[in-house]
């Protein structure tokens, strides 16, 4: 029983250990989801922003293949570039002795990739129309068919 127990400290002690990622004062490193949950933005805006070349590159690791960010960049990256309240879609009920709003229909063709699913298109439509300067409404998102 004695050199059971020596045997497997001595193994113990004679295997390697992989390395941890995230080396202890190395900065942390987050991937997507976690920086979306952390500073209150969708997974789909922290794509458009790294589509657009704003975003921080992300940091090669080991074991995985998500992206994963430094803490310290994200954090600079959403400091130098804060959060804008978003504006309300719907307009609200019209009240009595205001102008009456004129309603228009838009018809809009997007083209992307097959793996974007039509809440992918919604949510950056609304994302990138945040900034207009009139409420919008997505009534449908279809797929249209060839021809």
């Amino acid at each position: 029983m004695h050199d059971l127990l020596y045997n497997v400290k001595q193994i113990r002690e004679d295997v390697v250990v992989p390395k941890n990622p995230e080396h202890e004062g190395s900065p942390r490193l987050m991937t997507v989801t976690e920086i979306a949950a952390e500073h209150g933005v969708s997974r789909q805006t922290i794509h458009t922003y790294r589509r657009t070349g704003i975003f921080p590159s992300p940091v090669a690791g080991e074991g995985s293949t998500r992206p994963r960010f430094r803490e310290d960049e994200v954090a600079a990256f959403f400091e130098a570039n804060p959060k804008q309240p978003r504006k309300k879609r719907r307009p609200q009920p019209e009240q009595q002795g205001e102008t009456a709003m004129s309603v228009y229909t838009v018809t809009l063709r997007v083209e992307a990739d097959s793996e974007v699913t039509p809440e992918q298109i919604r949510q950056e439509i609304y994302d990138a129309g945040s900034e207009l300067p009139f409420g919008f409404d997505i009534t449908e998102v279809s797929e249209a068919q060839d021809g």
